[in-house]
């Protein structure tokens, strides 16, 4: 235990970024960047609104579709 060396200053913002995405690559996840369309994710946030299900496939970008279905059902409170 006496050859740790234990430090007492924080750690740095880029340190603590690296740690976080370790332990989330060691949980089974994997970093990635998407382009979200705008105005499809709008009109997932509006059929989320007015009760539709989760179906994304007939809309311009499903991923896009997809993503403003769920933020908006994430805000909704049962």
């Amino acid at each position: 235990m006496a050859d740790k060396k234990i430090s007492k200053e924080p750690l740095s913002a880029a340190d603590r970024q690296r740690l976080y995405k370790k332990r989330q690559r060691d949980a089974g996840f994997r970093h990635t960047s998407v382009w979200i369309h705008t105005e499809t994710e709008e009109e997932g946030k509006l059929a989320a609104r007015d009760g539709k299900p989760l179906n994304p496939m007939a809309s311009r970008d499903p991923l896009s579709w997809a993503t403003g279905w769920i933020s908006e059902k994430g805000k909704q409170h049962p």
